[in-house]
């Protein structure tokens, strides 16, 4: 009896499967994204704490990026970097927007959907360039990697796994 029940527990899992996944792909990239996501590993090499929200503003037209990463050398103060881009929400698998950040940066974004990613490039042919993956993971975690061009083609410069903040009381 347990072994039925298993066996027809697993079937109905396994049907379901994809009329979920389908779900996803009927729903904004935005949508999946929204919210507030953390994580306390290592950026750009060092021990840091990384936030990232996603959230619609302006009236819903556009969604908001805001990162944040603060780092910590072997020695010194604690560095942050910080960045936002505005995501226009047409609906469509590519979507334009721009990122700024503080480190004086400001570059046009072309992206393109991917499944549950996100693939931003960003910056302008002969000036700095680079490409970010935005990725909702089926364990529920949130990747972030991004890419720089150089000369030599593109070379990684990071790579963050985010969970999903816990919500505030």
């Amino acid at each position: 009896m347990k072994r039925a029940m298993f066996a027809a527990l697993t079937i109905l899992t396994l049907l379901a499967a994809p009329a979920e996944a389908g779900k996803d792909a009927e729903r904004s990239i935005f949508e999946l994204f929204h919210g507030k996501w953390q994580s306390n590993g290592p950026a750009f090499g060092a021990p840091a704490q990384s936030r990232m929200a996603w959230a619609p503003t302006l009236d819903g037209k556009y969604f908001r990026l805001d990162y944040r990463i603060e780092m910590q050398a072997s020695e010194g103060p604690v560095s942050v970097f910080q960045g936002v881009a505005y995501y226009r929400d047409t609906g469509d698998d590519v979507v334009n927007a721009f990122w700024a950040d503080n480190s004086g940066d400001l570059h046009p974004i072309a992206a393109e959907r991917d499944h549950n990613a996100l693939i931003a490039h960003w910056g302008v042919e002969g000036a700095k360039q680079g490409r970010t993956r935005y990725e909702l993971l089926s364990t529920g975690e949130f990747e972030v990697t991004d890419w720089i061009k150089t000369a030599d083609g593109w070379r990684r410069f990071n790579h963050t796994i985010f969970v999903r903040a816990p919500a505030a009381n």
